[in-house]
């Protein structure tokens, strides 16, 4: 009995179309992380970093249990600071969450024995502050409640390098950062107001080849961090750099 595909090729012939089986693609034996090579929705093979063991050493359980990135967008993270370790100026987070990303950056900082501060900014309570216009009605306060801001200064004790946590509502604590150069800064705060006093400031401190990564560019329900993001961006010229399959985007200093 001839099978389905044989019966449709022969509808389909006559316009010259036919069904073909797809060969799988061959990963060179020798290729170095070949098991990083996976397949997405479309099942075709595209070399993935994030999976491969060289990023694993990054991901230990104080990070991984502490924050609620995933293993892609901490690579994009992890491998924007280390482009940026060479610049002048201390690491700056507008979004601490429950301080993995943060335990991420002092890692990378102590394994290539580099002497930046980090300022880390959060509520370390949730949303104190929703604007229903720009942010959603689905946005309410309290929501997106990470660890204290006890727990996180714990995480992230050490001896060798200066930590500031700075809690409460920005753009409020943005004068507590008495930084004025800056070589990294990482956006997390998903709402339109802190975004947007976070951007203005770091921009007005980022130094020439310093990176901003944004970790809400491309979500809908974060589209009021877009909105701020947009808003700066387009006032000042700049260009943001949206990450395909992610929510992440980032932006270049010249």
């Amino acid at each position: 009995m001839p099978s389905l595909r044989a019966l449709l090729n022969r509808l389909l012939r006559p316009a010259g179309w036919e069904i073909v089986r797809r060969p799988d693609q061959v990963i060179p034996p020798d290729l170095p992380d070949a098991a990083a090579y996976t397949g997405p929705e479309d099942h075709a093979r595209l070399f993935r970093p994030w999976l491969a063991a060289d990023f694993a050493r990054w991901l230990t359980p104080a990070v991984t249990a502490n924050t609620m990135l995933s293993r892609q967008k901490l690579y994009l993270l992890a491998r924007m600071v280390e482009q940026t370790l060479d610049v002048p100026g201390d690491l700056f987070e507008a979004g601490a969450g429950s301080g993995g990303s943060g335990r991420l950056m002092l890692d990378i900082l102590r394994a290539r024995g580099v002497r930046k501060r980090l300022w880390l900014l959060d509520t370390f309570a949730g949303y104190q502050k929703v604007d229903v216009e720009r942010d959603g009605a689905h946005m309410r306060v309290n929501d997106c409640r990470c660890a204290g801001v006890d727990a996180v200064r714990a995480l992230l004790a050490d001896e060798t390098h200066e930590v500031r946590l700075v809690p409460g509502l920005i753009p409020g604590t943005l004068a507590e950062v008495t930084s004025d150069a800056l070589s990294f800064a990482h956006i997390d705060v998903n709402l339109y107001e802190p975004t947007l006093a976070a951007l203005e400031f770091v921009l007005d401190r980022l130094q020439p080849g310093g990176v901003v990564v944004f970790d809400d560019y491309n979500w809908p329900a974060t589209v009021g961090a877009r909105r701020a993001i947009d808003e700066v961006c387009g006032a000042r010229g700049r260009t943001v750099v949206s990450v395909p399959e992610s929510t992440q985007a980032f932006l270049l200093q010249r």
